[in-house]
């Protein structure tokens, strides 16, 4: 279905009990096929720790005690070998000005470590507490832009945490990169060698530049390009295949806009897709987008190869089980187990017809776990019928798609009940925004997204 626009619906899913609350500036992530939410607003600053199992279509109420953190909003959340890391978003004080707002949650112990706070005369060799801030990964780093420094204001920082020694370093930039600026409420993505920032507000004004910042020459490049999305804050962006997709915000105080854009990284070329999309929900600001497939990443841990195109991939049968809702996405395969003979050093492989993507890129996975900690993952596989797909040190299903060779079409129609859905799916998660939900619990849409007409 080449060259041919196809409309693409987004679609409510349906939440179990329990769930969360409706909110907004709360902060997302997929580790490991589950979506890990914590914190927001809704009428008060929200404290609470939420997983959710992708396959099962279930939320579950995680501790966020002892070491967690307490109330925040507009806050950051990354992952990175199995660990999720919190920053920012603590309710402004005496207390918070002189803090490292950093929390690391283990997800195979469940527990939490505080980042250590620096001595008040050390206040330079770490950031202190933020809001609006963006967090990308890129290799064994976090990098942290921007964001609302309480009394001091915006801020134009720019830092990076490594997450093996769990140090801080300060950026800094050539004189004659001037960057995007103080700014707050924009967003970042990496793409391969890149993080690329869009919007933002800069005092009171909404802006609609895009950055990108050079992680091999340490220096900023603005990029002009002769139309592009509105001035917009609270937006939210995602990478799909060689392209950012941003999604929603709008201007303070005034209706957010529902536009999807999506601006292609080779072409320097942005294009308006809402017009072969249709939103059932309010425009949202605050939110947050999730990607899950093999075209969507947040990383640029694959510097050298597009995935997607690569036509030499090693075999593999994975599965979704399918429900009426999210998982009617995919096609419902036999489950594998991971397995290895450690007693006999004895290896049973099995030949599958299935392509899977370059080590570390599965469809759940979009924080770059495996190629950073390839120790995680057996490749070998046992075919069981009876078992669910475990990887080694997980203890519950791990939900993945079997992808398979992708045409650049334009088909991203979700599949009525009784259809047999493609297996190389992508699906667009909107989770949460402002305005609330008339609902209870969290306003939660998704979208087939199997592209669009390659520009």
């Amino acid at each position: 279905m080449k060259g041919k626009a196809a409309h693409c619906d987004w679609k409510s899913a349906a939440q179990r009990k329990p769930s969360p609350c409706d909110r907004y500036k709360h902060a997302c992530v997929i580790c490991r096929g589950f979506v890990y939410l914590y914190g927001g607003r809704n009428t008060t600053s929200l404290r609470d720790f939420w997983r959710y199992n992708i396959a099962r279509n279930e939320w579950e109420k995680l501790d966020c005690s002892g070491d967690g953190p307490g109330e925040l909003e507009e806050h950051s959340m990354v992952a990175y070998k199995g660990t999720l890391y919190i920053f920012g978003g603590m309710v402004d004080s005496a207390f918070t000005q002189a803090k490292t707002p950093l929390w690391m949650y283990d997800t195979d112990s469940a527990g939490w470590t505080e980042g250590r706070d620096v001595p008040a005369e050390m206040e330079s060799l770490a950031p202190t507490n933020r809001k609006g801030h963006s967090a990308v990964v890129h290799h064994a780093s976090m990098y942290i832009y921007g964001g609302y420094v309480g009394i001091r204001g915006i801020s134009q920082e720019f830092w990076t945490f490594h997450f093996d020694t769990r140090t801080w370093l300060y950026v800094s930039t050539p004189p004659h990169s001037t960057g995007p600026g103080p700014r707050h409420g924009h967003s970042a993505v990496v793409y391969r060698a890149a993080m690329y920032l869009f919007g933002g507000l800069v005092g009171l004004s909404e802006q609609k530049d895009l950055w990108k910042w050079d992680f091999g020459n340490s220096s900023w490049h603005n990029i002009r390009t002769s139309q592009g999305p509105p001035p917009a804050v609270g937006h939210a962006s995602v990478v799909f295949k060689d392209s950012m997709l941003v999604l929603g915000g709008g201007i303070s105080n005034s209706s957010p806009n529902e536009d999807l854009w999506k601006y292609h990284f080779h072409t320097q070329t942005w294009k308006k897709l809402s017009s072969i999309t249709k939103a059932s929900f309010s425009p949202k600001m605050y939110h947050c987008v999730l990607g899950i497939g093999s075209g969507f990443q947040t990383t640029s841990d694959f510097t050298n190869t597009s995935p997607w195109k690569n036509k030499k991939h090693h075999h593999q049968l994975v599965t979704i089980p399918k429900h009426s809702h999210f998982c009617s996405y995919f096609r419902q395969q036999p489950a594998y187990r991971v397995f290895s003979n450690q007693d006999s050093g004895a290896i049973e492989m099995k030949t599958f017809s299935f392509p899977l993507e370059p080590v570390g890129f599965c469809a759940f996975q979009t924080t770059s776990e495996v190629e950073q900690d390839p120790k995680r993952t057996t490749s070998v596989l046992v075919k069981d019928r009876s078992a669910p797909l475990f990887l080694s040190s997980e203890k519950e299903t791990f939900a993945a798609a079997a992808l398979v060779e992708q045409e650049e079409g334009t088909s991203c129609q979700p599949a009525a009940a009784g259809d047999e859905v493609r297996s190389d799916a992508n699906v667009l998660l909107l989770i949460g925004g402002k305005p609330l939900s008339s609902f209870s619990e969290i306003s939660f849409w998704q979208m087939g997204f199997d592209g669009f007409s390659p520009l």
